[in-house]
């Protein structure tokens, strides 16, 4: 406990209570009394007090009037009620005001101190839980790594949230870590107590979707032994996380959509409405515009859905941040205590793949080497014996060039000087026609490996597809 000395405010129409004080509490405080309420808010405006002992007898304002006054302005202040009234509906009232404990005239010395500690804890309470949420804001944020200028633009829209209510659409590639973000929009409201109810909508089969996401009666279907409550009212006063909310049936659009709009669920077979208090975080890799094109997405719950939308970049625009996940990852999955390092070229090779899989490929690429390397320096070879030099899933990966003597239209580069050639189609045409066929031909080269290529050349992925996509 803290040995400096405390401030202390008396509200008393009596300035003997203020000698009893300083004589009880000797020199642990010091006072400021005031024998009125009048000038209560002034003061507290002007000092930082440790507690507040209040009369509830004063001659100009009612004591529980000014502890509900206290109260609003200042919330964690302990109150501590003085009175020569021994009615105990007094004492109710004032502890329901918030007063934490009760003084009766003649005052007792011991019970004076042992009250004056019980404030002292409370505020070192109240100190730690402010810690505590602070740790936990930082904490929610830090869930999100990296310092790519897309992931900083990312980290400052959920910060923006904290303190809304508003439904929120994470639009994410798979294993972009849509889940960190819906877990930190719920972590930074540094409430420890604030449901977290997730729900994979692609992994419940559609005939039990209802069930789970709004509970059921006992008896209310086949198989219904006892009552189920729903994930919506176990999120109440707080969030439900929905994953791939794209893959919800029309029909479970519908309802779900009713209960964004109202704000209530209906279990199934219970014949009511509850009225619940919520904030849904849904998620998805769809195109969900696409898709209410083709029908197969409510164009209203897509509305609904969009009031916030968070879009978390795809690893491939975030190159930068490999480092950063690949050191956390290292430390993450280090093996009896031992974290591994890794190579500069192996770091090089990391950052110039595609990255289909995402953050999540990449922690699994480091998962595989920590076992598969040898020794505690990951190098060049041990990603090599993994073959991640082409993405099988990109539509427009370039393949493997026929031959050496392939041409680009109006002629080969090659068997013309570059200045003819600029001369003939201008120099800004001449030199991206160049990086094509160098390109093109650097790739046939390394049979078909873009990692290769790309370290070969020394330039980035994203140069790479773009050069080599067909117009």
């Amino acid at each position: 406990m803290s040995l400096f000395i405390k401030k202390c405010l008396i509200v008393d129409d009596d300035p003997i209570v203020l000698e009893f004080f300083k004589y009880a509490l000797e020199q642990k405080a010091e006072f400021i009394y005031l024998d009125s309420g009048k000038d209560v808010d002034r003061t507290l405006s002007k000092h930082s007090f440790d507690m507040a002992f209040i009369d509830l007898g004063l001659p100009d304002i009612s004591g529980h009037d000014l502890i509900r006054n206290i109260k609003n302005q200042y919330p964690d202040l302990p109150i501590v009620v003085i009175s020569s009234s021994k009615a105990i509906q007094d004492s109710i009232t004032a502890f329901r005001l918030g007063a934490i404990d009760y003084l009766t005239k003649p005052l007792d010395q011991a019970l004076l101190n042992q009250i004056f500690k019980k404030c002292l804890r409370q505020n070192e309470l109240v100190t730690s839980h402010a810690l505590l949420s602070d740790k936990v804001r930082d904490l929610s944020n830090n869930l999100i790594m990296g310092k790519n200028e897309k992931v900083l633009q990312l980290k400052e829209d959920i910060l923006c949230l904290k303190g809304s209510e508003l439904d929120t659409l994470i639009v994410a590639e798979s294993g972009c870590g849509k889940e960190l973000v819906a877990k930190s929009l719920t972590q930074q409201e540094g409430n420890g107590s604030r449901p977290y109810v997730t729900l994979n909508c692609s992994a419940i089969p559609k005939e039990l979707m209802e069930s789970i996401l709004f509970g059921h009666e006992k008896g209310s279907f086949t198989g219904a032994d006892k009552k189920q409550i729903g994930k919506f009212e176990l999120a109440n006063n707080g969030d439900i996380f929905l994953d791939e909310i794209g893959t919800l049936s029309l029909d479970l659009q519908s309802k779900l959509l009713r209960v964004l709009q109202e704000r209530e669920i209906e279990p199934v077979g219970a014949g009511l409405t509850k009225k619940l208090q919520f904030r849904v975080i849904a998620a998805t890799n769809e195109d969900l515009v696409q898709m209410v094109k083709n029908g197969l997405f409510r164009k209203d719950l897509y509305f609904r859905l969009n009031k916030m939308i968070l879009r978390v970049p795809p690893l491939r625009e975030r190159t930068d941040d490999i480092p950063i996940l690949v050191a956390h990852f290292l430390k993450k999955k280090a093996r009896n205590g031992i974290e591994k390092t890794i190579s500069k070229e192996a770091m090089t090779y990391l950052m110039n793949y595609t990255w289909p899989g995402n953050v999540r490929e990449l922690e699994n690429t480091i998962e595989n080497l920590m076992f598969m390397s040898k020794g505690n320096c990951i190098n060049l070879p041990d990603l090599e014996r993994l073959s991640l030099e082409r993405d099988p899933f990109l539509e427009d990966a370039p393949a493997p060039a026929a031959s050496a003597n392939t041409t680009s239209p109006g002629g080969s580069l090659i068997t013309k000087t570059i200045k003819d050639k600029a001369k003939e189609i201008g120099l800004y045409e001449a030199v991206e026609m160049l990086k094509t066929e160098i390109l093109s031909q650097v790739t046939e080269e390394n049979q078909g490996k873009v990692n290769k290529t790309i370290l070969d050349l020394k330039i980035s992925t994203n140069t790479y597809y773009k050069l080599m996509k067909p117009e």
